[in-house]
C-alpha cells in the first residue's frame, strides 16, 4: 500500500526561532496539508513510518496554569488590571528610601491581600479543572493489537492510528472514524449531550466496505490508510478519504464519532483514532470563559480617570506649596535643621515630596473595591443559582449564572433580542394542517378525529383507536362493524358522514354526502403529541388512489433523516427519533394517515402503505402467512397494507444556508425521484415555472393557504417532487461523488462543492403541497413580555421563520399590540429600501397611535445595513413610537450583525436570548447572553452568560435579580468612594498644618485595616442581601426597573454628589477633632487616633443609614465591627502594638479618658444621620421616586391598588390636570381625584412621568 506523501500534500511550515526547543517543534504528522493516518501504526516496527506518524498524545489539560508557572502567570494576569498596576507603582515609590514617610507595608499589605485573594480563587478553580482532567485521562478503553486481540489502555495513552473497541453506554475517548459495529449494517447510535446537549439518538454509519472486515484484518498494521484535514473546531465538519485495496472512499461527518459522545443502542463498535487530546473537536471548542465588562464598570472607570486628574492637581498644588515653604519658611523653624534654603534645594525637596504625596493620596482609589466587587458578584450569582422561582420541573434544573461579572448588567438592559422558535415558543412541534395541490386538509377541531387530548383518551394502549367508543359516538355504523373482522379498509367500506366543506377548507370539492373512511382502523406509530391532524378525507384520497395525495404523503415519509426505534411501552410499535422535531412531526403525520415509516437499513427505507401495491403484495401475503402461523413477536394488523421498500440513493441534508433538504429515492417501480422540502421563499424560487407542471390556479390557492397558515402562527414549508431519468441521475451522481471525495481547495470547500452540485437538481420540481406545523407558545410568555415592556425594555424578535408567522406569533403573545400601527420593510434594492424607509418614517411622524411595530425581512435588512441606508434604518427602528421590531428570515450571521450594530451605534445595553445553535452568534455579540435549555440542545446555554430553562424566567432574572443587583452594586461603589474620600480629606487638611511636608496623618497599619476590617463586612452583606423592594413588589411594579435602565443610581451626577458629600463630612470631622478639641490633646498622634476613630464611626453610621432591609446578622455585624475596632485599637496602642508602632503607645488611653471625645464622636454621627434623614425626607415629600411610593404602599393595600391604577391608567399619559381618576373599585367619590392624588397632589408630575 502506498503511504508516501504526494506533492500536493506537502505544506511548507514556517521556521521559528523556537523550533530548536522540543516543546515548540510541530508534530511530524502535522507538517503536511493533509493528515495521513495508518491503521495501527503505533504497533509498527518500521522506523520511517514511526518517525512521520507522530501526533499529539491524548492527554487532556484544561487548566490555565501548571505548578511551576502559577505564581508568575497569575501575577502577570492580575497586573493587566489598571488599579492593580497603579498600586504596584505606589508600592515601588514607597519602597524608595527618603521618598515617602509611609512605611512600605502600608501600601504593600492591601495590594498583597488583593493579589492573594484573587490568586487563591483562581487556584481553587484551576485545581477543580485539574481533578476533572485527571479523572478523564485515567479512564480505560480496549485497543486492538495486531492479531485481533485487545489490550486495555488509559485514555491518555491512546495514539493516532490506534483501533479502539468502544462498548455500549461508554464515551468515546478521542475523535474516531467508525469502521464496523455489532449491527450487521454497520450502524450505531450515539448521544451527543456532552457536546451540544441534544439527548435524542443520532445515527452514525460505517462504510459498507469496512463493515464485514474481521478484527484480525482491521488490526493488521497498514490494512487501511486515512487522509483527512488538519484538526479544526467545526463540530460537524469533516473531509477525508479512506484508502484500502487500491481503492478510496469518501469520509464525511456521518462516519465520525466525536470525543465526549456516548455509544447507545449498539453493543460495541470498532473505530480508528484520528484526532487526540487537545486537537479533538470538543477541546478545540472548549473556549475559556469570556470576559465581559459591565456598563457600571465602564462608568466607574471614567470617574476613576477624573479622580486621577483631580489627584494630580492636588498633588501638584501640595508639591508647589512644599517647595515654597522649604525656601521661604523652613529655615525659620530650628527643629527642621535645614541649612540650605536655596531654590535648588527646595526644588529637590519638592520633587521628592511629589511622589510621597501621590502615595499619601492613593487612598482616594479604593483598591479593596476590586475584591469586594468580585465577592459581591459571586454572592449574587449564587443567589441566582439557588432561586427556586427559576426552577423548571420538566428538566429539574435551576438557573445557572455562568458569568460572575455581569450581575448588575441584568438591571440595565435596554434592548432584548429574542429568537422565536424554542424561545418564545416551546419547540414542541405538532402537525396541524396541510395543503395538497391546492386543497386544504386538517381544518378546524371538528374536522379532526381522535388525535387531540379529548379524543386520545379513547385510544387503546397499542396506539389504535377503540372501536367501541367510536361506535358509541356515532362514528361507525353497523354495516361498518360487520367488516371489522377482516381488518380491511376499502372505498366500499366507507360510511357516510355529513361535514361542511366550507368550514373545513373553503374550497374542498366534496359534497356533504361524501363517504369517508373510519380512522379508528389505522395503526399509529410515533408519539401522538407530534400530530394534531387526522383527516379522514385525506385517507379517503389515499385509498382512492389520488396521485397528488399519495405523492405528498410519501414525500413526508421518505424525505427525512429520522430513525425508527422499537417502542418498549407498545409492543409491535415504533417511535421516531431524529435531530429535528419538525421531521418527526412530518413522519408522524404520514403515520396517522396510514403511511407508516417502520425501518431504515442503511440505504433502504421500509414503509407500510394503507393501499395494496403490486410490489408490496407478495410481502403482504407473506406477513399474513406469518400471522397465521403465530410467528414470535408478530401482531395482526388492523389495516390492509403493503410493506414496500424504497432505495435511498442520496441525501442532501438541511442547512441554514440552503434552507432546504432533498433525498433522491428509487421507487419500487424503478423510477428515480427527487423529494425536496424547505422554506417557502427558497422553494418558490427554485420550483418549475412551467404552467403545465405548477398551474397558476395551484399557485393562487397555495399562496392563499400559506398566508392563512402564517396568520395562524404556523410554521410552513413547501414540499416538491422531481422525476429524473436514469441517465441524468448517473451523470449527476458521478459529479456529486467526485465532489464528496474532494478536499477543500482555494476555490471552495467540499461542502460548498456538494451544495452547488446538489442545487442543479433541486430545481424545476413540481410543488406537491404545504406543511403547517404548530410551535406552541411557552407558558407565561405573554405576561413576561408585558412586564418587560412595562419595564421600558425594547424587544426585537430575530427569527428565521416566515414574516406572517412571526407577526402572528407576536400578536398572540402580546408582543405586538392589536392597536399597534404595523409598518413593513420588504424591498430588496438600495433605492427601494431608501424609498420605503422614508415612507415609513413619514407614516410614523403622522401617526396618532400609541405604539408601532416594524416588520423587516432578512433580505431587506441586509440591504438596509449598508452604509447608504444604515443611518435612516436605525432612525426608523428607534422612532419613539416604535415599540417592537420583528425581523424574519434572518440568518445567524445577520442576527449577530444586528445586535452588534445596535450595541455600537446606539450605545445601549443589550441582551440576546435564544435556545439553538443558530443563536450562539447573537448571544456572544450581546452585552448579556441568555441561553435557554431547549429541545435544540445546550449549545446556546453553554455559550451564554446565564442559562435558564424557560423564557418566563427572564422576569425573575431581570426585574428581580437585575434590579436588586444594580441597586446594591451602585451603592457599593458610591459607599467605597465615600469612605475613602472622607479618609483622604483628613490627609489633605493635614498637609496644611504640617508645613506642607509629606508626613502621614494616620499610622500605616491603621490605614490598611480601615478598608479591610472596619468598613468591609457591613457593605458586603448589604450588597448581597439588601432588598429595597421585595420580590412581589418588583414584579407588581416593573417600572422600578427604569432606575437601572436609565442609570439613575450610578452616573456622573450621583458619583460626584457622593464625592462632595464625603468631602463635606470629612471636613466636618477634621474641624471638630483637630480644632474644636485642639486643647484636649497634647500630641498629633492622639489627634490622629481620635480622628481615625471618628471616621470609622461615621462610616458605619452612614452604612446603617443606607441599609433598607434589616436582618439580625447585618445589624449584628455593624455592632460587632465597632466593638471589635475598639478592642483592636486598645491592644494596638498597648504592648502588643509597641513593636510595630511605638509612637502610638498609650495614645488610646488618652483619647478614651476625655469625655469631650465621646461628645464630639456622638455629635458627628448624629450630624450625618440628621443630614441623610433630612435629604430623604425632603425628597419623599417634594420629589419622591417610584421606589419611595412603593415602600410607602407596602402595608396598605388601598394605596398599592391606587398606585398600580395610576401607573396603568391611560389618562395619566395625557396632558391632564388630574393625576388620578376614579378607581374602578369605586372607593373614591365621583369627581374625586383618588386617594393617592388627594393625599399627594405634589406627586402629580412625577407620576405622570412614571406612567408615561
Amino acid at each position: 500500500e502506498d503511504t508516501s506523501h504526494s506533492e500536493d500534500d506537502v505544506q511548507e511550515t514556517k521556521k521559528s526561532c523556537w523550533d530548536c526547543l522540543p516543546c515548540y517543534r510541530p508534530y511530524a504528522g502535522d507538517t503536511t496539508k493533509l493528515r495521513e493516518i495508518v491503521v495501527n501504526a503505533p504497533y509498527s516496527q518500521d522506523p520511517e513510518l514511526l518517525s512521520r506518524h507522530q501526533f499529539m498524545d491524548n492527554y487532556v489539560a484544561t487548566t490555565r496554569y501548571r505548578w511551576w508557572n502559577f505564581i508568575f502567570k497569575n501575577l502577570y494576569e492580575q497586573f493587566q488590571k489598571a488599579a492593580n498596576f497603579y498600586f504596584l507603582i505606589m508600592a515601588i515609590i514607597t519602597s524608595i528610601p527618603g521618598v515617602s514617610t509611609i512605611p512600605v507595608y502600608a501600601t504593600v499589605t492591601p495590594l498583597a491581600f488583593v493579589l492573594a485573594v484573587t490568586a487563591i480563587k483562581d487556584g481553587i478553580d484551576d485545581y477543580k479543572r485539574y481533578k476533572n482532567d485527571r479523572e478523564l485521562n485515567n479512564r480505560t478503553v480496549e485497543v486492538l493489537v495486531p492479531g485481533g486481540d485487545t489490550q486495555v489502555l488509559k485514555w491518555d495513552q491512546l495514539q493516532v492510528g490506534h483501533v479502539v473497541k468502544v462498548k455500549q453506554d461508554t464515551n468515546f475517548p478521542a475523535d474516531l472514524i467508525l469502521l464496523s459495529s455489532s449491527e450487521e449494517n454497520g450502524e450505531c447510535g450515539i448521544q451527543t449531550a456532552n457536546l451540544d446537549g441534544e439527548t435524542n439518538l443520532k445515527i452514525r454509519q460505517a462504510l459498507k466496505e469496512t463493515v464485514s472486515l474481521s478484527p484480525e484484518h482491521i488490526a493488521k498494521v497498514g490494512s487501511m490508510t486515512v487522509k483527512c484535514e488538519r484538526p479544526h473546531p467545526q463540530l460537524y465538519g469533516f473531509e477525508g478519504q479512506l484508502f484500502m485495496d487500491d481503492a478510496h472512499y469518501a469520509l464525511n461527518p456521518s462516519h465520525m464519532l466525536l470525543r465526549g459522545a456516548m455509544l447507545k443502542e449498539t453493543k460495541f463498535v470498532y473505530a480508528l483514532v484520528i484526532y487526540t487530546g487537545n486537537q479533538t473537536k470538543v477541546m478545540l471548542n472548549n473556549d475559556p470563559p469570556r470576559f465581559k465588562q459591565s456598563h457600571m464598570d465602564k462608568v466607574m472607570n471614567k470617574q476613576l480617570y477624573l479622580i486621577f486628574i483631580l489627584q494630580f492637581c492636588i498633588v501638584f498644588t501640595c508639591t508647589v506649596l512644599s517647595g515654597w515653604f522649604y525656601v521661604n519658611r523652613a529655615g525659620k523653624h530650628w527643629y527642621f535643621r535645614i541649612e540650605d534654603t536655596s531654590v535648588a534645594a527646595g526644588t529637590q525637596d519638592a520633587v521628592t515630596n511629589f511622589f510621597a504625596f501621590y502615595v499619601l493620596l492613593s487612598v482616594m482609589v479604593p483598591i479593596s473595591l476590586i475584591v469586594s466587587m468580585e465577592l459581591v458578584r459571586l454572592g449574587q450569582a449564587v443567589l441566582i443559582n439557588v432561586d427556586n422561582r427559576m426552577y423548571d420541573s420538566e428538566d429539574g434544573k435551576l438557573a445557572a449564572a455562568r458569568s460572575t461579572t455581569l450581575s448588575e448588567e441584568l438591571g440595565q438592559i435596554q434592548y432584548i433580542f429574542s429568537d422565536k422558535t424554542g424561545t418564545l415558543t416551546s419547540n414542541q412541534m405538532a402537525f396541524e394542517k396541510c395543503s395538497i395541490a391546492g386543497v386544504m386538509y386538517g381544518g378546524t377541531e371538528k374536522d379532526t378525529i381522535g388525535v387531540n387530548d379529548s379524543k386520545r383518551n379513547k385510544s387503546g394502549g397499542d396506539g389504535s383507536f377503540d372501536l367501541k367508543s367510536q361506535h358509541k359516538d356515532g362514528l361507525l355504523t353497523e354495516a361498518d362493524r360487520s367488516h371489522e373482522h377482516d381488518g380491511i379498509i376499502t372505498p366500499h367500506h366507507l360510511h357516510g358522514r355529513h361535514r361542511d366543506s366550507d368550514e373545513m377548507t373553503g374550497d374542498r370539492q366534496h359534497s356533504r354526502a361524501t363517504r369517508i373512511p373510519d380512522m379508528s382502523t389505522i395503526d399509529v406509530d410515533g408519539d401522538p403529541r407530534f400530530c394534531n391532524m387526522s383527516d379522514p378525507a385525506l385517507l379517503f384520497k389515499l385509498l382512492e388512489g389520488d396521485e397528488a395525495a399519495r405523492s405528498y404523503v410519501l414525500a413526508l415519509a421518505l424525505c427525512h433523516t429520522v430513525s425508527a426505534v422499537t417502542d418498549i411501552t407498545r409492543p409491535g410499535k415504533v417511535i421516531y427519533q431524529g435531530e429535528s422535531t419538525d421531521e418527526i412531526a412530518l413522519v408522524t403525520m404520514a403515520s396517522f394517515h396510514g403511511v407508516r415509516f417502520v425501518s431504515r437499513e442503511r440505504d433502504v427505507v421500509t414503509l407500510v402503505l394503507p393501499w395494496v401495491t403490486q410490489e408490496g403484495q407478495q410481502q403482504h401475503n407473506d406477513s399474513k402467512g406469518a400471522a397465521a402461523s403465530g410467528g414470535p413477536g408478530h401482531r395482526r394488523s388492523n389495516t390492509m397494507g403493503s410493506r414496500v421498500q424504497f432505495k435511498i440513493l442520496q441525501i442532501m441534508a438541511f442547512s441554514s444556508d440552503r434552507k432546504r433538504m432533498a433525498v433522491i429515492v428509487q421507487y419500487p417501480d424503478g423510477s428515480i425521484r427527487v423529494l425536496i422540502k424547505g422554506a417557502d421563499d427558497v422553494m418558490e424560487r427554485r420550483a418549475s415555472k412551467d404552467p403545465q407542471v405548477n398551474s397558476p390556479d395551484m399557485w393562487k390557492t397555495t399562496h392563499s393557504h400559506l398566508f392563512q397558515f402564517s396568520r395562524e402562527g404556523l410554521r410552513v414549508m413547501l414540499v416538491g417532487e422531481r422525476v429524473l431519468d436514469a441517465k441524468s441521475y448517473q451523470e449527476w451522481s458521478k459529479r456529486y461523488a467526485e465532489a464528496s471525495e474532494s478536499f477543500a481547495d482555494k476555490g471552495d470547500s467540499r461542502q460548498e462543492k456538494m451544495d452547488r452540485i446538489a442545487g442543479e437538481i433541486e430545481k424545476d420540481f413540481k410543488v406537491l403541497g404545504v406543511t403547517a406545523i404548530e410551535d406552541k407558545l411557552q407558558d407565561g410568555v405573554p405576561l413576561t413580555l408585558k412586564l418587560l415592556k412595562k419595564a421600558g425594555i425594547k424587544i426585537w424578535v430575530l427569527t428565521g421563520d416566515k414574516q406572517n408567522t412571526a407577526v402572528n406569533i407576536g400578536k398572540s403573545c402580546g408582543l405586538i399590540g392589536w392597536d399597534y400601527q404595523l409598518e413593513y420593510l420588504r424591498a430588496t434594492t438600495p433605492e427601494d429600501v431608501m424609498k420605503e424607509l422614508k415612507t415609513i418614517k413619514q407614516h410614523l411622524e403622522l401617526s396618532d397611535k400609541q405604539g408601532a411595530a416594524l416588520m423587516v425581512t432578512g433580505a431587506s435588512l441586509e440591504v438596509g445595513l449598508e452604509d447608504k441606508t444604515q443611518e435612516l434604518l436605525f432612525e426608523v427602528m428607534n422612532h419613539p413610537i416604535v415599540r417592537v421590531v420583528v425581523a424574519s428570515r434572518m440568518s445567524p450571521k445577520q442576527k449577530a450583525r444586528v445586535v452588534t450594530l445596535v450595541k455600537t451605534k446606539l450605545h445601549v445595553v443589550t441582551l440576546a436570548v435564544g435556545d439553538g445553535a443558530n443563536d450562539v452568534s447573537m448571544i456572544r455579540a450581546a452585552h448579556v447572553g441568555v441561553g435557554i435549555r431547549g429541545k435544540e440542545g445546550m449549545q446556546a446555554a453553554n455559550s451564554s452568560d446565564y442559562a435558564i430553562s424557560k423564557f418566563r424566567f427572564l422576569t425573575q432574572l431581570l426585574l428581580v435579580h437585575g434590579t436588586l443587583s444594580y441597586n446594591r452594586n451602585a451603592i457599593l461603589i458610591l459607599y467605597f468612594f465615600y469612605k475613602n474620600i472622607m479618609m483622604a480629606v483628613q490627609q489633605i487638611y493635614f498637609v496644611f498644618v504640617c508645613g506642607y511636608s509629606s508626613e502621614e496623618v494616620f499610622d500605616g497599619y491603621m490605614l490598611n485595616t480601615f478598608n479591610l476590617c472596619w468598613t468591609a463586612l457591613p457593605i458586603l452583606l448589604f450588597s448581597v442581601f439588601d432588598r429595597p423592594a421585595n420580590v412581589d413588589e418588583l414584579l407588581e411594579f416593573p417600572q422600578l426597573y427604569l432606575s437601572g435602565l436609565h442609570g439613575d443610581l450610578f452616573n456622573f451626577r450621583t458619583f460626584w454628589i457622593s464625592f462632595f458629600e464625603a468631602v463635606v463630612h470629612g471636613s466636618v470631622v477634621w474641624l471638630m477633632t483637630w480644632y474644636t478639641a485642639h486643647d484636649m490633646f497634647d500630641s498629633y498622634w492622639v489627634s490622629s487616633v481620635a480622628t481615625y476613630t471618628v471616621v470609622v464611626l461615621v462610616a458605619n453610621t452612614k452604612m446603617a443609614m443606607i441599609t433598607t432591609t434589616w436582618f439580625w446578622f447585618n445589624a449584628l455585624i455593624i455592632i460587632l465591627t465597632v466593638l471589635v475596632y475598639f478592642g483592636f485599637i486598645y491592644l494596638y496602642c498597648g504592648p502588643i502594638g509597641f513593636s510595630f508602632s511605638p509612637w502610638l503607645f498609650g495614645v488610646i488611653q488618652q483619647v478614651m479618658a476625655r469625655p469631650m471625645f465621646y461628645l464630639v464622636a456622638l455629635w458627628l454621627c448624629i450630624s450625618v444621620f440628621l443630614q441623610d434623614y433630612l435629604v430623604y425626607y425632603v425628597q419623599r415629600i417634594f420629589n419622591p421616586t417610584l421606589l419611595m411610593l412603593v415602600q410607602e404602599c407596602r402595608n396598605d393595600t388601598s394605596k398599592k391598588q391606587d398606585l398600580i391604577y395610576a401607573l396603568n391608567n391611560k389618562s395619566a399619559r395625557r396632558k391632564s390636570t388630574t393625576t388620578y381618576t376614579k378607581a374602578p373599585n369605586g372607593r373614591n367619590n365621583p369627581g374625586n381625584t383618588g386617594m393617592m392624588g388627594a393625599k399627594y397632589p405634589q406627586h402629580e408630575a412625577k407620576l405622570k412621568m412614571l406612567a408615561t
